[in-house]
């Protein structure tokens, strides 16, 4: 999937979205940034925020003598961060449309992205990309999900949607950007590739109940959704079928978005 067609799913899937913020994306940011720890005064990028799970958090923890560029391509997610940083007062959380490999910008105190990274069009460069946009001695943290967690979820939907898209196929057994850092040495040695020093990893363990009006809720908010996106409703309706019904016969009732939180160094100071 290109960036763009990246941000136009996760746009696309803005309202799904907004029903897990509160469960999933909200919890999981608070954490990124309780490691990123953004002090008052500094200057922070948010990478790929989404509707401003991580920013918002950083952009209290900045103050308003500080400032977060909070970026992303899904437009309707921007837009909801943007509403929310308003309503709150936060005037330091400046949200922006845009491709944050291309956005100019920077020096920074930190560059953070909450699973965001394993969808750039190269990994490793685009990760090397938002690191030089750091001052000497900056940080970079990111997030990533722990393998056998929610990469459980994903065959599942993507054999579900696979008679109406045929072409969804080739997919399985292609190299998976996720699974490159979804273990604590992964993740470790990842980071540490790119020139960072000081790498430390977290592991969060995050597992909640799944019922399944939910499990489908979740599917349509996540980057599932590009399985289905532009089907219609029967068609729908046959994906959603076969997805409880794969959850079932998997034994899923869980909806685990274990976690890692890695954070690193940028040669040059502390």
């Amino acid at each position: 999937m290109s960036a763009g067609g990246v941000g136009d799913v996760f746009s696309a899937a803005h309202d799904e979205f907004a029903l897990w913020s509160a469960r999933l994306w909200q919890p999981l940011g608070e954490l990124l940034t309780a490691v990123s720890r953004p002090a008052p005064g500094e200057r922070v990028l948010d990478a790929c925020c989404g509707a401003g799970a991580s920013a918002i958090p950083a952009a209290r923890a900045v103050g308003a003598s500080g400032v977060v560029h909070a970026v992303d391509l899904a437009e309707r997610l921007v837009a909801r961060g943007a509403r929310e940083a308003e309503a709150l007062g936060l005037a330091q959380a400046r949200f922006e449309t845009a491709d944050v490999l291309t956005r100019d910008g920077g020096p920074y105190d930190v560059v953070q992205s909450a699973y965001g990274v394993f969808f750039f069009p190269d990994m490793d460069e685009g990760a090397r990309t938002l690191v030089g946009r750091l001052r000497p001695g900056g940080r970079f943290a990111v997030s990533t999900w722990l393998a056998d967690g929610m990469a459980r979820i994903v065959p599942v939907g993507r054999d579900a949607a696979l008679p109406e898209r045929p072409e969804l196929a080739g997919q399985a057994g292609r190299p998976n950007a996720a699974e490159r850092v979804d273990t604590p040495e992964k993740l470790t040695a990842w980071l540490s590739s790119l020139g960072l020093r000081d790498v430390t990893v977290h592991q969060v363990r995050y597992v909640q109940p799944l019922h399944p009006d939910d499990a489908w809720t979740f599917y349509l908010g996540a980057a599932m959704r590009g399985f289905v996106e532009g089907l219609g409703p029967e068609a729908l309706e046959r994906v959603r079928r076969r997805f409880l019904d794969g959850l079932r016969e998997a034994g899923i009732d869980t909806l685990d978005g274990s976690s890692l939180i890695g954070v690193g160094y940028r040669d040059g100071g502390r």
